[in-house]
């Protein structure tokens, strides 16, 4: 029965032989490196606008099954009832 060798993963204290291996490499070059480029701020680009008149959106359009639903739920029978009976109701008279 042929049991394979536990590899060891760099844990716990290194072996002598290791120690020694790292005494003996050569001191690391070291790279002075250029400093940076100075940075550059772009300024603002400023659009001129065409038109003298201000932007004006439109109104919003009203959803007509929202709208309907609480319709129904300011009745006063259905003062009461859950959001989910309303829309139950609602589903019954609702008016494409």
């Amino acid at each position: 029965m042929n049991i394979p060798n536990k590899i060891k993963r760099g844990r716990g204290r290194p072996r002598k032989s290791d120690i020694k291996s790292q005494e003996e490499q050569p001191e690391p070059i070291v790279v002075v490196e250029t400093p940076p480029e100075p940075i550059v701020i772009p300024e603002p680009i400023v659009i001129p606008s065409h038109s003298p008149e201000p932007i004006v959106k439109k109104a919003r359009k009203v959803n007509r099954w929202i709208e309907h639903c609480t319709q129904v739920k300011n009745r006063p029978e259905n003062n009461g009832i859950s959001y989910r009976e309303i829309l139950k109701i609602a589903k019954v008279d609702y008016q494409k």
